[in-house]
Formats: C-alpha cells, structure tokens, sequence
C-alpha cells in the first residue's frame, strides 16, 4: 500500500479545507446574528430549514452544479460542517450575560475590539463542540463522495480495494480513516486547550 499516505493526505485536505472555509462563512454571520436580532430573523430560519436535511441529499446537485471534481465533494463538506458552526457562535453570542455587554461597552469596546474581548471567547467553547460533531459527521459523509470520479481519497481506497477482493488493503484504507479522524479530534482539542484555557478542569 504504498500510496495510502497520498490517499490519506487527500482526504486530510478536503476536511481542511472545508473546515476553513465553514469557519470564515459560519464564525462572522453566527456572532453578527447573535448580536443583531433583526440579521437573526432572517438569517436563522434557512439554517433551520437546511441544517435538518441529510447532507448526502445535496451531493447530486453539487455534482449537477460544480461537477465531479474537488468543488463538488468541497460544497458538501461545508454544507456539513457550516450550520451547526454558525448556530454555535450565534448561541454563543447571544448567551452573553446583559450586564457583562453594558460593562463592555461602558469601557469603550465596540467593533472589533468588542468581538475580540467579549465574543470570541464567548463563542469559542461552542465552536470546538460543533467542530467534534462536524469533524465527525464530514469524514462519513466524505467516504461516501469519495467514490464519484476521485483519484486519492481513503473512501475511493476502500471501495476500489473491495470491488477486487483485496480486503487486506481494504482494511489499511479503513484504519488509516479511523486513524485520521482520531488526529482530528486529538488536535481539536489541543487547539480547545491552548485557545480556551480558562475552560480546563483539573
């Protein structure tokens, strides 16, 4: 199996990816609704509406829309991975304490300073929640679009290595996707405890 590492790098970059791209989108629209209520009711009923449909059901369009390629399999993680982000940090934001606001602001914060003292830490404890259950959630969804017109990626792997009853490789592709989920959620939680060390419990 000497291109499992390619295999496992290829799926390891379409999460990256789409997790980078999830957290521009979800992190600014999520705290910005939770601190303006009239954005909330517009923006917050179509993550309601969208949030509860199998995320698999999507893929067709994709295909239809983007094409078989890496955009496709790229919408479909973010669509995973966006809706419980955003509605982490709106929850965040909006769990605020009132008076810990007015203190805020009585202090001059506003703007950027006010989402960089008061927001961000307030939302972040949620963030790396809705990222375990996301992480979780994209890699079992990104197996399954693995198999449409993919080169390297650990679902196109196994199923490729089962279609010719080689169930030793089969089984190197499914470890190496059990062993990159445990690096996702390892290094989700060491980001939790470097970013959010006030949440530590000895």
């Amino acid at each position: 199996m000497n291109d499992l590492p390619l295999h496992t790098l290829a799926s390891l970059v379409r999460v990256a990816v789409a997790l980078a791209v999830s957290l521009a989108l979800a992190v600014p629209a999520g705290m910005l609704a939770g601190a303006r209520p009239r954005v909330d009711r517009w923006v917050s009923p179509l993550a309601y509406l969208l949030y509860p449909v199998p995320k698999i059901a999507f893929l067709p369009a994709f295909i239809v829309l983007l094409g078989l390629g890496e955009a496709s399999k790229l919408a479909l993680l973010v669509t995973i991975l966006v809706f419980p982000l955003y509605l982490a940090a709106r929850d965040g934001v909006r769990d605020i304490p009132s008076d810990l606001l007015v203190s805020a602001r009585s202090l001059g914060l506003k703007g950027w300073a006010m989402a960089r003292h008061v927001f961000v830490p307030a939302v972040l404890p949620r963030l790396f929640s809705a990222l375990r259950l996301g992480v979780g959630i994209a890699l079992s969804v990104l197996f399954f679009a693995e198999n449409f017109s993919t080169e390297y990626g650990l679902g196109s792997l196994v199923m490729n290595q089962w279609a010719i009853m080689r169930y030793a490789e089969m089984s190197w592709g499914i470890a190496a996707l059990s062993l990159l989920g445990l690096a996702l959620f390892v290094a989700v939680d060491a980001l939790e405890r470097w970013t959010c060390p006030w949440t530590k419990t000895d």
